[in-house]
């Protein structure tokens, strides 16, 4: 399994929107089931800074979700664009591969 941990700054003004597109059945997450090789997204919002989110999108390998990725480069920008006023900041934590 492979995962790609982001984090999130969300102002209050902004979350129920945020948490649909960045949950589970949202925008992200339908674009991504395209791919039979997604298994799924998973946000979290910090209990004690509830402005604070982590959001783990994970693949069956890297391959699977660098290959989606480029092949949906335009869908994948647009969606980029589109939400990026949703928060106040973004990063990338990482890229994780399961431990066995």
């Amino acid at each position: 399994m492979y995962s790609i941990i982001w984090r999130y700054e969300v102002k209050k003004k902004n979350q129920v929107r945020f948490e649909t597109e960045y949950g589970k059945k949202g925008t992200w997450a339908k674009l991504f089931r395209d791919s039979d090789k997604y298994l799924g997204s998973f946000l979290h919002k910090n209990k004690d800074t509830t402005d604070i989110y982590l959001l783990i999108d994970t693949w069956t390998d890297e391959r699977s979700y660098e290959d989606f990725k480029h092949a949906n480069r335009e869908a994948y920008d647009i969606l980029c664009y589109k939400f990026e006023k949703l928060y106040e900041a973004e990063e990338k934590i990482g890229l994780f591969n399961l431990v066995q």
